[in-house]
């Protein structure tokens, strides 16, 4: 049993660091490199609680975009789907791990980032990086769900930006859904930004593998 166990857990690294090395690393790249720029035109020094979650909200949260919405972009070429189909392991599988090493990118970074405000003499506090995760999490599942239903990443990364870009317009209007509340010291809107953004992951899912069945 334990040989057997080691096995399975071995197939799964396994599928992560193919799916890593062929899917994902250009996305991580370009969100380490946003990451990297903020500060060149945000200032993140010496900034209060309120202050400090600007910079967070407002442009650390976008990596949320950049890393989920292309979960189900090489599944999206049909040659590439029948090749996965194929093997022993289940397309959903595949979607799980991609997803969860996924989010465990943008979490790493948000928290380096978080991190380097704190030397930077600015307060930061673990809601901080929970907001911010919650945001990215939200924004990227915004372009999973657009991605599922239309087949095209393309309109999963315009429907996230969008989404961004009515929060910038239309401000704390959108209630509980507003993305950048803790810069006013509100967070309850988090726990619904949270469950909202479960809910449109779950549904990409399921949506995905309605389509593999037909």
């Amino acid at each position: 049993m334990k040989i057997n166990s080691f096995k399975k857990r071995f197939s799964v690294f396994e599928i992560a660091a193919i799916n890593f090395r062929h899917n994902s690393l250009i996305s991580v790249i370009v969100a380490a490199l946003f990451c990297s720029i903020i500060p060149l035109f945000v200032g993140i020094a010496n900034l209060d609680v309120r202050s400090a979650a600007m910079p967070l909200e407002m442009f650390v949260s976008l990596i949320g975009i950049v890393l989920l919405t292309p979960v189900f972009q090489p599944e999206q070429n049909e040659e590439i789907r029948d090749l996965v189909s194929s093997k022993s392991f289940s397309t959903m599988k595949v979607y799980l791990i991609r997803l969860i090493y996924l989010v465990i990118f943008a979490f790493l970074f948000i928290s380096l980032f978080a991190i380097f405000m704190k030397l930077q003499h600015s307060d930061i506090t673990l809601i901080l990086v929970i907001g911010t995760l919650i945001d990215a999490l939200f924004l990227g599942a915004i372009g999973m769900f657009t991605s599922a239903l239309t087949g095209n990443t393309v309109m999963g990364y315009m429907a996230g930006l969008l989404y961004y870009a009515l929060n910038v317009g239309m401000g704390n209007k959108l209630g509980c859904f507003y993305l950048f509340s803790m810069t006013f010291g509100q967070y309850a809107s988090k726990c619904w930004l949270a469950l909202a953004g479960f809910a449109m992951v779950a549904i990409s899912l399921l949506y995905q593998k309605i389509v593999k069945v037909r």
